[in-house]
């Protein structure tokens, strides 16, 4: 029996010191991922996006891949954007939170490239998603091949057929565009290497719109291939579709689209096109407002219908 006891005691002491030794080496582990150089750094340029960044730094909580940094750029936000990042100092591998002196997308994605320490830089817009694989299935293509821009294709924020077909659209516009030799990448999901967005000069600060594909164009003429994976795809934000029509956003983007190819950079407005969670609130709530305003309108038509032929019935049973 007193031997029984012993080897039960032993046991269970051999297995706790197993459970001790286990944890100490996940400790440190967790401490090496969060001191060794990032392979990605992912920068994220924001305005006014409360209500959208916490699902995409939530999507990167659960990336499987976990060797990256996250670096939010903000635009001087007037909601609670940067509160909302600061809760995730804490869920993320490691992130950075700046603050920009000036609203510009490129300024704000330059910024946070100038302080990005990997050699890979994703730059993702604040209302994307992602599934938990994405990074992990980037960093396989790149240890297989030795490519420095890419971009990948895109599946709809719904189960809409409509929203499947503008995505659709645009996987099919990015093949023939790279094809023609006019290779086109929308920002809101760019990759490359950091010798890449340095040797091209960064996103240029002086265009009004399109300064994702004038970067693509840049950096094809000096000789950058554009490698598009099929796989991984990022969840695309439709919110610009929703809130503006799509006949609107399409016509804008064909605009732009022919103004680079006939005459090259835009640098005056073209047409309006601002940037900002705000933006798509506002023109929701002028609808919203249109909306309401309509169905007073009606009521008042009706009401005043109805006060009419109440006073005809009534001068009809004063005469009578």
């Amino acid at each position: 029996m007193i031997a029984y006891v012993f080897s039960y005691q032993a046991f269970r002491l051999t297995g706790e010191y197993a459970m001790i030794e286990t944890q100490r080496k996940d400790d440190m582990k967790k401490k090496v991922t969060r001191t060794e150089k990032p392979f990605f750094s992912v920068i994220i340029p924001t305005l006014n996006e409360e209500k959208y960044l916490p699902k995409l730094l939530q999507a990167l909580t659960k990336q499987t891949y976990r060797n990256f940094e996250t670096i939010v750029v903000d635009g001087h936000s007037d909601d609670k954007t940067v509160e909302k990042a600061k809760s995730f100092v804490n869920k993320l591998p490691k992130l950075k939170i700046l603050i920009s002196d000036r609203r510009n997308l490129s300024h704000q994605r330059n910024l946070g490239a100038a302080e990005a320490e990997a050699d890979y830089f994703v730059f993702f817009d604040a209302d994307v998603d992602l599934p938990v694989t994405f990074l992990q299935k980037v960093h396989a293509h790149l240890l297989r091949e030795k490519i420095q821009f890419i971009t990948t294709w895109l599946n709809p924020d719904t189960k809409q057929t409509s929203g499947k077909v503008i995505t659709a659209m645009y996987n099919v516009t990015i093949e023939i565009e790279k094809l023609i030799g006019k290779p086109y990448v929308h920002g809101c999901n760019t990759i490359m290497h950091r010798d890449v967005f340095f040797r091209v000069g960064g996103y240029d600060e002086l265009l009004t719109v399109s300064e994702d594909q004038e970067f693509a164009l840049r950096a094809s003429k000096k000789g950058v291939k554009l490698t598009i994976l099929k796989s991984p795809k990022v969840i695309f934000s439709l919110r610009r579709f929703r809130s503006e029509g799509v006949f609107s956003v399409v016509r804008k983007q064909m605009q732009a689209n022919i103004h680079m190819m006939v005459k090259g950079r835009i640098t005056k407005k073209l047409f309006s096109y601002e940037m900002g969670g705000h933006v798509h609130d506002r023109i929701h709530q002028n609808k919203v407002g249109n909306y309401v305003r309509s169905i007073e309108r009606g009521q008042k038509k009706l009401l005043r219908s109805v006060v009419q032929k109440a006073k005809a019935i009534s001068k009809s049973s004063f005469y009578a």
